[in-house]
């Protein structure tokens, strides 16, 4: 028996290792051999073999990220190629598709759903929190929105607030990247939340005749798409290179977003030739990577004056994070109150403000669980971010033993930080979201 069941295994073991032979009756025939499809879009291949009884197919693509196969239908994922082949099961039949994905084309209603809830309206603040002027910008990397380095600039403009079509908005002082010549900035809107999705770039030329649209809040009315083409590919004014467009544009477009059929930036609204119909240009978009890293700065610093002086009375409410010194809230008013919170024992919180004359400083703070107060502290920094002065504890005289903060310190016109930290001394977990308060005065 033991010698009839090595047989048995010989001859399976033998046919596992030596297949078949190919009958030349069966053949495997598939219809188109090659498939232009969209991204996005899906093209059924058929498959038909003959000779073979009741055949099964088996389809994989080799590159699953440019297309995908179910039972020959084929689905672009991105644009590229790649092979897709089908065999059929038990046989050494076998053929292979070859399939090419290009970009996914939108029309204008699409590509405005698809494109809108990337793109800003930015609104430049005074000291009052009026609105000064007005442009557009859109979403380029997570944090950062994209504009014109002139929708910033004004003599009052202190703050930007950037809004969204989904509702969201933020207030930013804080230029992560720009260059005047090239009229680009980058803003920082890391604190916004939830963060609006980010749109595709497209560096490569665009040709003249090319259709594109451009999307942006002209005047301050948000939410608008206008459709045009590409009227000159490359217009040279003053040493710089632009796209000339005549999709309709004005005033507060400028800073937005515009884009190929494809929904990808290839441009930034920039400009218009005034009394001229439609001659509008854009800072092709490969321009962006020319910016400047290194060049961080308050938007104040670009714009006169420097930083409001504080005056009258009002409370300052700090926003999370502001752990950077280019990210600092900014005190706007002479004499207030500072509600700030510490979410753990590393937290620090920077507020910024500016004087124009010899000030005397005074603060007087506490945190609102009174066995933490003796462990916090403030400072008082230059622009150097040099430390000048120190607040020192003062235990409460009243009977209640509650220690306080104190700072006295006379300062010289100019911009200084008021930098708020916890001292350690406690578990980790019992500096965990307190709240504090500081009292201040500028006199």
């Amino acid at each position: 028996m033991k010698r009839w069941l090595s047989i048995a295994l010989i001859i399976v073991l033998f046919l596992n290792v030596f297949p078949h032979p190919v009958d030349a009756s069966q053949k495997l025939t598939v219809t188109p051999k090659a498939v232009t499809v969209m991204a996005s879009a899906s093209k059924v291949v058929k498959a038909t073999a003959s000779g073979v009884k009741k055949p099964v197919y088996v389809w994989k693509s080799l590159n699953p990220k440019v297309a995908t196969v179910v039972n020959g239908k084929i689905t672009g994922k991105s644009a590229g190629k790649t092979t897709v082949t089908v065999t059929v099961k038990g046989t050494k039949l076998k053929q292979n598709v070859a399939v090419t994905v290009t970009k996914r084309k939108y029309n204008a209603t699409d590509l405005f759903k698809m494109a809108n809830p990337s793109v800003a309206l930015i609104e430049m603040l005074n000291d009052r929190g009026q609105v000064v002027s007005s442009g557009s910008g859109f979403v380029v990397n997570k944090g950062e929105v994209v504009t014109n380095f002139h929708v910033l600039q004004g003599e009052e403009n202190v703050e930007a607030k950037v809004s969204f079509a989904n509702g969201s908005f933020i207030r930013t002082n804080v230029i992560k990247r720009y260059d005047e010549t090239l009229d680009l900035a980058v803003l920082d809107i890391s604190r916004i939340a939830p963060a609006p999705p980010i749109l595709k770039m497209n560096g490569t030329r665009v040709a003249t005749g090319e259709k594109i649209y451009a999307l942006g809040s002209p005047r301050g009315v948000s939410n608008t798409i206008t459709e045009g083409m590409i009227s000159n590919n490359s217009v040279v004014l003053d040493g710089f290179e632009y796209y000339q467009f005549n999709a309709s544009t004005t005033y507060g477009n400028s800073g937005g977003p515009l884009l190929n059929i494809y929904g990808e930036v290839v441009g930034v609204v920039t400009w218009m030739f005034e009394n001229s119909q439609n001659m509008n240009y854009a800072v092709p978009v490969r321009q962006l990577s020319l910016l400047d890293a290194r060049r961080t700065a308050f938007i104040e610093e670009v714009q006169v004056p420097t930083l409001p002086i504080p005056v009258g009375k009002g409370d300052t409410y700090e926003e999370e994070p502001n752990g950077e010194w280019m990210k600092s809230d900014l005190l706007r008013y002479a004499d207030g109150y500072i509600h700030g919170t510490t979410s753990n024992l590393d937290d620090v919180d920077i507020y910024v403000f500016n004087v124009e004359k010899q000030t005397k400083l005074d603060f007087f703070g506490a945190f609102g669980d009174a066995r933490i107060s003796p462990y916090f502290a403030f400072g008082i920094y230059d622009l150097n971010e040099e430390p000048l002065a120190f607040s020192d504890p003062f235990v409460s005289t009243s009977g209640n033993g509650v220690t306080y903060q104190t700072l006295q310190t006379t300062v010289e016109p100019g911009i200084y930080f008021l930098v708020v930290f916890p001292v350690s001394g406690l578990s980790r977990t019992a500096y965990v979201n307190k709240d504090y308060l500081i009292m201040h005065k500028f006199q």
